[in-house]
């Protein structure tokens, strides 16, 4: 037979393909089965806990936005701008709260002021009987009364003597408390003022 004839002759050997089933190989992928689940379960419950939460944070931006004053949003599309409206309300509102805080007091004060009459008589009295200075200031509490005299002498102003003069006005006095600061008095008296037949106690503070 002619050797060029043969269709496999000596020596010659045919090359199979790599990772056939020849050569001992599994025809497919290398990675198990089990690792490609694992993965896909994975990127599954990813893919939900994200969904989960962009539909909290717009449950969450839907609520901000209905809390805020329409100045505040109007024009405004991006979320990023209606959380700088809800900045800048906040800070509108911790100024005006401030504000509403002052006229409070101030309105308290003309109150506490035209509603005792007596207590603002007392000072005066007590500032015509000796010579001390004395000033009294309504505070939200009730009132601050202000004397000051020397510690010893003809001008000094003992705390007998502020104590009878409340008492004659049928102030209760709850406490009393004197100090003697750089050879000056300071007296601080707590009463118990009466309004229209209801007790308040009030924090009087002399020096």
């Amino acid at each position: 037979m002619d050797p060029y004839q043969n269709p496999n002759p000596r020596g010659y050997q045919g090359h199979m393909p790599f990772g056939s089933a020849g050569h001992g190989g599994s025809g497919g992928s290398d990675i198990p089965q089990g690792t490609v689940d694992n993965k896909q379960k994975k990127k599954l419950l990813h893919r939900d806990i994200e969904r989960q939460r962009r539909q909290e944070m717009a449950t969450l931006f839907a609520s901000l936005r209905d809390h805020l004053p329409l100045q505040y949003i109007k024009g405004k599309r991006a979320v990023s701008e209606h959380v700088g409206g809800a900045v800048n309300f906040i800070k509108d509102t911790e100024t005006r709260i401030k504000e509403l805080s002052a006229r409070r007091d101030e309105l308290i004060r003309e109150t506490c002021y035209t509603s005792n009459p007596d207590l603002a008589r007392t000072a005066s009295e007590l500032g015509n009987s000796v010579p001390a200075s004395v000033m009294v200031q309504p505070c939200v509490s009730g009132f601050e009364v202000a004397v000051s005299s020397n510690s010893s002498g003809p001008e000094a102003l003992p705390l007998s003597r502020v104590l009878e003069a409340l008492q004659e006005l049928g102030l209760e006095v709850i406490s009393s408390l004197t100090t003697r600061v750089n050879e000056r008095l300071i007296h601080t008296i707590r009463v118990e003022v009466w309004f229209n037949g209801y007790s308040m106690p009030f924090q009087l503070q002399l020096i």
